[in-house]
This record gives structure tokens, C-alpha cells and sequence, in this order.
């Protein structure tokens, strides 16, 4: 597994993580690890062949490392903590697998005099100097959850400086009240639950098997002792213990869970509406756009999480033939699905696929999910079966529509020679009805009422536009980024363009997606570039229609994830006016 550098910013409270070859810490924001210090860049680390070392910069004449005084590069070993005081900044840092940094509080801070057995507290930072005068510099202090490691009286007194400093310089809004625990929501479940509240999963051989998910799996348990030297939990038999788990479901947390900002986009569409394709070509057409884009690496979060979707992808694009490529229809229990303990019973829901954007400091998770189309039928939504609730919490949502399937599209297009013509694949009407039953539902789970819209984006996706865009008229769309920029303007003029063209088909499709949001924008998008071919299955000898292999090409797919998280982020991508 490929070690990262994780940095806690004792002065923030916060846990900053990178697994580049050259980071810099400092006060400035080109850093990568941004904390709280005098200097605008403090020093650097360097990653290579497995091993970390800081490098202090210029005007950095000496700094402390676990308490010792040195001006010369530090090897950071892994799995070790370091405490690390410098130019007024006091961060930890970490090199390995992912610390459990959750149960820190610098908030509160505790001294322990030479030869003492009682440690006194606790105290604010900026409060140490006084009630600290009559100490010697030998004195230890240490904040609540660091454990047995401390710093020495005489290093922190400057720390304590710069912090009674920066609040002088920045003096919190008046009237303020601290706001509430930050509540965490699982990918898996949905459901939320509190830092504190996470479980561990155990990993000694010995503590296989749970008591709810099964023999199969590792006990999941509430840690009560961890790892002195890494803060890991240890579970009852000793071992340390790096992975956790959502204390509703059971289910592994995707990890650096605790640091990211988390995205969940919903795709909402029918039966054959292409959702898998949509989805399956949308992964690497962002793991291309992002870096070229803005500069940002587009990511698996877990690779073992991601593992069905990644099988998709491999087969849709690696495929030599039809039906090599033919990716079938999603089964509401086939492997995009997994049972889930909800509430107190198994339900059957769909998989999160977690993939990570960094930006600076901050790490965003953009979750997706595959929902077959019979999740959002009417009377489909049960404890049993809650596939679709993620629109109740989702950060914005994406309407996947099938013109080849619309009365008014196909009459259009009835002299074209996609075989998706030639087939009713569902009844007309369902893409209307499925979008009332969302109306419905969300309204329901979030008791909204039948006047109020939501302020989540959505997005409607008039999908499969190589068999349509001929009718959009000879003018190209207009770009979606220029210059590292996402230009909000042409988004809006290529949306304004594609609601009339699609209102003058079916209306009722534009009014029922207005009637869910209060913002809502119309793209033009094809999963594979090219229409679909007829073949024939040679295990059944039915004929099916599957994608010409070799021959995909998706279009414009990554525009309306892009706006979404635009609307939801604004930090991550910003947004230009057209010149």
C-alpha cells in the first residue's frame, strides 16, 4: 500500500493529507499542507523510494522535532508520530497508513511539572504562559487525546505566543455560538452519525466474524484502547486496527473518510434509459478532463469499492467485439447492488463508487451510484428496498433521458437507422411518470412542501445525441471550459438552447424537472459517440443491441457532473465569463 503524509494542524484542529513526491508546509496558500505559523513556507518534504525527509527553508534558522532543538533535515519515519514545533506553528506529522487523529482536541491543553504524577488542566493555548510562570522549562504539556506524547514547556511558550497573535489579528465574528458536532453521512447507507460514534473493524484472524453482517466478515467494535506510537485503535486481541466502519450499517468507510468533503450526485433514469454506459464512460472521461482541465487528479478512493464499476469500464472499452462490449442491464441484485443493514433490516442497495479530487488542502469524495431503472417505479420505495433515497441527500442530481424512447423523438428521428428505433423498449409516458415519483418521494422524505422547490441542481440529460443533434440545427455547442475556467455563461446559453429544443418535444419533461428544482440546466451528452449495433448472443440466440466495440467515443458526458459541482463547490471549480 503507498504511504501518504498526513499533517495535523494543531492550531486548526485539522488533518491535512498529500501523496506527492514534494509538499511544502507554510502559512502561505501555495502551500500543500496550509497550517497556522509565521513563516509563508516553513520547509518541504520529499517522497522518494519510500521514504519522507524535511527539508526547513531559509529563514528558518532552527525548529524542534519530539522535543530536540535542530536546524538540519529530519528522516520521517513511517508509522512514527513527530511532533514538530516551527516559527510559531505546532503540527504533527505522519507518514504511513492513515492515523486516527479523530479523538484530538487542542482545545484543551494539560501540564505535568518534572517528577509530577497529576497532570493539571485543562487550559487553553493562549493561556499557558500564565499559568505556567512558575514552571521550569522541562514541563511537559500535552493536549487531550496525544496521549503519552508532549511537549516541553519552554518550545510551546512561542507557539502559545503566535496563537494569542493570529487572534488578535483575526478576531472571531461577535456573538458567534459554536456549532454543533460535525455530522458525517455514510456513502453506504446514508445515514449519519457523529466522529465519536465510528467503529473499528477488527483485524486479528481470530475476531472473524460479526454478529450482524456475519462469519464472513470482521468484527466490528467500539475501540476503548489504542496504539501509543500511531494512535491506531487496538482491537481485543491486541492488533491495530486502520480500518473503520459506519455504525449503522457495518459497512467499511471509504478511506481519509474524516477529511474529505464528501459529493453524492444522483443519476435518476428508466430502464434502458443507458445510466451504466453514461456512468461507465463518465469515470475516465473525468480522469482525463480534471488534469488537463484544472490541474486536479481525478481518483479512485478505494479501488477494492470501485471494483464493479472498474470491470464495466475495462469491458466497455477493451472489448473486440459486440458481445464482449454488451454491457446488459442493471440488475436491482446483481453486483452493482449489496445488502446493506438499514434500520434494523437487510435492504438491497446500490453500491457507492467514491473517487477523490484534491484542491490545495482540501480533498473532495464525488460518490456516485448505478440504480436500476425498477428503483424509481412507483411503489417501488420500501424499507427493503430504498435504492433511490440518495436523492433525499444528494448534492445535486443528473435526469438521464432517453429521446429514443419518446413518441415525439422517435417521429423525428423515424427515418434514421439506429436499431433503438426499430425497438419499444418501455412504454411511453415512464420517463414522465418516473420523474413525479421522485417529485413525490423527495417531497415526502424532506416534507417539503407541494409549493417549494429544492435548491439542489439538477441537471437533465438529453442523452444518446448522436442519433438527435442533426435537429439541434448546424451551430456546435459552446465550450464548457477555456483557460482552467469553467464559463458558467456558455453553460447557461447551451442549457436555454437545449430546454427549448426539448420543450418544443416534450414539454412535460421540462415542467416536471422545474417543478423538483429551483435550478435546473439542460445538456446534451452520448455515452458512446456513436450509435449501437444489432448482434446476436450466442448463448441464447436472441438479438440484442450492445455497443459497436472499437468505436466509442463519448461526448460531452463530463459537462453536466462538472456544472453540479461547480453549483456545490465553487472552490473547486471556478467559474469564468465568456470573453
Amino acid at each position: 500500500m503507498n504511504k501518504q503524509l498526513y499533517i495535523y494542524d494543531c492550531h486548526g484542529a485539522v488533518m491535512l493529507n498529500s501523496d506527492g513526491n514534494f509538499m511544502t508546509i507554510g502559512s502561505g496558500e501555495k502551500n500543500t499542507f496550509r497550517v497556522h505559523m509565521r513563516a509563508e513556507n516553513g520547509g518541504s518534504f520529499a517522497q522518494r523510494n519510500e521514504t519522507c525527509r524535511f527539508f526547513p527553508h531559509g529563514k528558518v534558522e532552527s525548529y524542534i522535532v519530539n522535543g530536540e532543538q535542530t536546524k538540519a533535515d529530519v528522516v520521517i519515519l513511517p508509522n512514527t508520530p513527530y511532533l514538530v514545533i516551527l516559527d510559531g506553528g505546532c503540527f504533527i506529522c505522519w507518514y504511513g497508513q492513515q492515523p486516527n487523529f479523530s479523538g484530538y482536541n487542542p482545545a484543551e491543553w494539560y501540564i505535568l511539572p518534572p517528577g509530577g504524577e497529576q497532570w493539571y488542566g485543562a487550559y487553553e493555548l493562549t493561556n499557558l504562559p500564565h499559568v505556567t510562570q512558575e514552571f521550569p522549562g522541562d514541563t511537559l504539556v500535552t493536549f487531550s487525546g496525544l496521549g503519552r506524547d508532549a511537549f516541553y514547556l519552554r518550545d510551546i511558550l512561542d507557539v502559545a505566543a503566535y496563537a494569542a497573535e493570529y487572534i488578535e489579528q483575526n478576531p472571531p465574528p461577535e456573538q458567534v455560538t459554536q456549532p454543533a458536532a460535525q455530522e458525517l453521512r455514510c456513502p453506504s447507507c446514508w445515514l449519519t452519525f457523529k466522529p465519536e460514534e465510528t467503529l473499528s473493524i477488527a483485524a486479528h484472524p481470530d475476531l472473524l466474524g460479526d454478529p450482524i453482517l456475519g462469519e464472513d466478515d470482521m468484527l466490528r467494535f467500539r475501540p476503548s484502547a489504542w496504539d501509543e506510537a500511531s494512535g491506531f485503535p487496538l482491537d481485543a486481541c491486541g492488533s491495530t486496527c486502520t480500518e473503520y466502519a459506519c455504525p449503522h450499517c457495518l459497512l467499511k468507510l471509504p478511506p481519509f473518510f474524516y477529511s474529505t468533503i464528501q459529493h453524492i450526485i444522483s443519476l435518476v433514469g428508466v430502464p434502458a434509459a443507458g445510466k451504466t454506459h453514461f456512468l461507465t464512460a463518465l469515470v475516465p472521461e473525468l480522469e482525463k478532463e480534471f488534469p488537463k482541465e484544472f490541474g486536479m487528479p481525478f481518483r479512485d478512493a478505494d479501488p477494492l469499492m470501485n471494483e464493479p464499476l472498474n470491470e464495466l469500464r475495462m469491458r466497455l472499452f477493451n472489448a473486440r467485439t459486440p458481445q464482449d462490449a454488451y454491457l446488459g442491464k442493471t440488475q436491482v441484485r446483481g453486483n452493482l447492488y449489496q445488502q446493506v443493514w438499514r434500520r434494523g433490516v437487510f435492504a438491497n442497495m446500490p453500491r457507492p463508487f467514491i473517487y477523490n479530487l484534491n484542491k490545495g488542502n482540501e480533498t473532495h469524495s464525488i460518490v456516485l451510484y448505478d440504480n436500476a431503472g425498477e428503483d424509481f417505479q412507483p411503489g417501488s420505495d420500501s424499507e427493503y428496498t430504498p435504492g433511490s433515497l440518495h436523492m433525499a441527500v444528494a448534492d445535486a442530481i443528473l435526469f438521464l433521458f432517453d429521446p429514443t424512447a419518446n413518441p415525439g423523438f422517435r417521429n423525428l428521428l423515424r427515418d434514421g437507422d439506429d436499431p433503438q428505433l426499430r425497438y419499444n423498449l418501455y412504454r411511453p409516458g415512464r420517463q414522465a411518470i418516473l420523474l413525479a415519483e421522485s417529485e413525490m418521494r423527495l417531497r415526502t422524505k424532506l416534507n417539503l412542501p407541494p409549493a417549494e422547490k429544492l435548491n439542489v441542481p439538477m441537471a437533465v440529460i438529453i442523452g444518446k445525441c448522436d442519433t438527435w443533434a442533426h435537429l439541434l440545427g448546424p451551430e456546435p455547442l459552446l465550450p464548457t471550459t477555456r483557460n482552467g475556467m469553467f464559463m458558467t455563461e456558455h453553460i447557461n446559453l447551451n442549457s436555454a438552447r437545449l430546454r427549448q429544443f426539448l420543450f418544443n418535444i416534450a414539454p412535460h419533461i421540462c415542467a416536471n424537472a422545474e417543478a423538483i428544482s429551483s435550478n435546473v440546466r439542460y445538456f446534451a451528452a452520448s455515452a458512446l459517440g456513436a450509435s449501437p449495433i444489432e448482434f446476436k448472443d450466442e448463448s441464447s440466440g436472441s438479438m440484442l443491441i450492445g455497443p459497436a466495440s472499437g468505436e466509442l467515443h463519448p461526448f460531452r458526458v463530463t459537462d453536466p457532473v462538472m456544472w453540479a459541482l461547480h453549483e456545490v463547490a465553487p472552490s473547486l471549480i471556478p467559474g469564468g465569463a465568456a470573453s
